[in-house]
C-alpha cells in the first residue's frame, strides 16, 4: 500500500480550511494506507492532526522555502513516501517541480490557476473550478474540478431529509476554525437589533447556536457580547458534527469557504460574510446559483446591512426553500471518495 505525506498549515492567520479538507481527504483513504502530516502550524492546528490519529512531521520555526524543501525531501526519502499531497498557496510552481522529481506522485490542491501546475493531478472542489484557465507542466497532469471533487467530511455523505419551519426560531453562526475580523460579535449584535414584531420569528423564543472554532482569539469578546443581549445562546467548542447543527438550525450567517459548501449539502439557508480575499469568486457564484445572500466582505460592511439581510431571510419563507433545494442538488459530499479513487488509480498505472 502506498504512503501518503500532506504538506498543509493552518491557524488564526490563514485560516483552518487548508487543513480541515485535508482531513477529510485523508479519512477517506483506506485504514491500512499509512499516512502523514508536515506543516508548520502549531496549537490547535496540531492537535486536530494528532486526534486525528496521523504522524507528524514539524517544520516549524522555517522561514525560507529552500530550507523547507530540504527537510520534506527528507522526510519523504526516510519515511518511503510515495504520494505527496500539498494544499498551500505559498508553495507555488518551484516549490512543486522541485518536489515532482523526489516523489513517485504529486498531488496539488489549489483554489486558482496562477501558473502551469507540475503535478500528477490537481484539485479544485470549488464551484468555479471549471472557469479557470488550468495547465500542465508536462501535459499529463490530471484535473479534478467543480463540486463533484469538493474535499467534505464523511458526516455530509448521507444526510437525513430536510425540513424547514415557517417560523426561525433556531440560528446558526458560524465563521470558520478562526475568526480574524471578529465578525462572531458583530453578528450578534446585529441579530440582537432585529425587532420584535417581526411576523414570522419570535424574538423571546429564538436560540442562537454559535460554533467557536480551534483559531478563535477573541473569544473573552464574544462572551461579553453573549452576556450583554437577551437572547438564548449556546457556544459551542470542538464541535465533532456540525451537520447537526446544521440541520438543526432554520437559517446560518456563515463566513465563506468550505462552510458554504457544507451548508448547500445540508440544504440550510445562509447569509454569507466573507473574510478572505479567496472566498470571494466561491460565494459569488454559490450566490448566482441561488443557494446563500452574500454581502462581500466583513471589513467592508456595515451592521445596518446585515441587520437588513438576516431580516429578509427570515421573513421570506419561500426564498429559503428555494435556496435549501438548490444547495442538496449542488452538493452531495462524496468528493473525498472520488478523489482518493483518481489518486489510487493514477499510482496504479505508474
Amino acid at each position: 500500500m502506498p504512503r501518503i505525506l500532506f504538506r498543509v498549515d493552518g491557524g488564526s492567520k490563514i485560516g483552518m480550511g487548508h487543513l480541515m479538507r485535508c482531513l477529510a481527504l485523508a479519512n477517506a483513504f483506506p485504514s491500512d494506507i499509512d499516512i502523514f502530516f508536515i506543516t508548520k502550524s502549531t496549537g490547535k492546528a496540531l492537535e486536530l492532526i494528532k486526534e486525528n490519529g496521523y504522524k507528524l512531521i514539524s517544520v516549524s520555526g522555517v522561514s525560507q522555502v529552500q530550507d523547507e524543501l530540504g527537510l520534506v525531501k527528507n522526510a519523504i526519502i526516510n519515511n518511503d513516501i510515495d504520494i505527496l499531497i500539498i494544499d498551500s498557496y505559498e508553495l507555488a510552481y518551484d516549490y512543486l517541480v522541485s518536489m515532482k522529481k523526489v516523489v513517485d506522485k504529486l498531488v496539488s490542491i489549489h483554489d486558482f490557476a496562477p501558473f502551469p501546475f507540475s503535478a500528477d493531478i490537481v484539485i479544485n472542489g470549488n464551484i468555479y473550478a471549471g472557469e479557470l484557465n488550468y495547465k500542465s507542466v508536462d501535459g499529463d497532469a490530471r484535473f479534478l474540478l467543480g463540486t463533484k471533487y469538493l474535499l467534505m467530511r464523511d458526516e455530509f455523505k448521507e444526510l437525513p431529509g430536510r425540513n424547514l419551519n415557517k417560523k426561525v426560531k433556531n440560528i446558526l453562526v458560524t465563521v470558520g476554525g478562526g475568526d480574524p475580523l471578529n465578525l462572531t460579535p458583530v453578528i450578534i449584535k446585529g441579530i440582537n437589533m432585529i425587532e420584535g414584531n417581526i411576523a414570522l420569528i419570535d424574538k423571546d423564543n429564538l436560540h442562537l447556536d454559535i460554533v467557536i472554532g480551534p483559531a478563535f482569539t477573541n473569544l473573552e469578546e464574544i462572551v461579553s457580547m453573549v452576556r450583554g443581549v437577551n437572547i438564548d445562546i449556546s457556544l459551542h467548542f470542538n464541535v465533532n458534527k456540525i451537520s447537526k447543527l446544521m440541520l438543526d438550525c432554520d437559517l446560518a450567517i456563515s463566513a465563506g469557504g468550505t462552510t458554504l459548501y457544507e451548508l448547500s449539502a445540508t440544504g440550510t439557508p445562509a447569509v454569507s460574510i466573507l473574510q478572505a480575499d479567496n472566498q470571494v469568486q466561491g460565494a459569488g457564484m454559490l450566490a448566482a446559483k441561488g443557494t446563500i445572500i452574500n454581502l462581500g466582505m466583513g471589513d467592508k460592511l456595515n451592521i445596518e446591512t446585515i441587520v437588513e439581510k438576516i431580516t429578509e431571510l427570515i421573513v421570506d419563507f419561500e426564498l429559503r426553500k428555494r435556496m435549501s433545494r438548490v444547495g442538496q442538488k449542488l452538493v452531495d459530499g462524496r468528493g473525498a471518495d472520488r478523489c482518493v479513487e483518481e489518486i489510487l488509480e493514477v499510482r496504479s498505472r505508474k
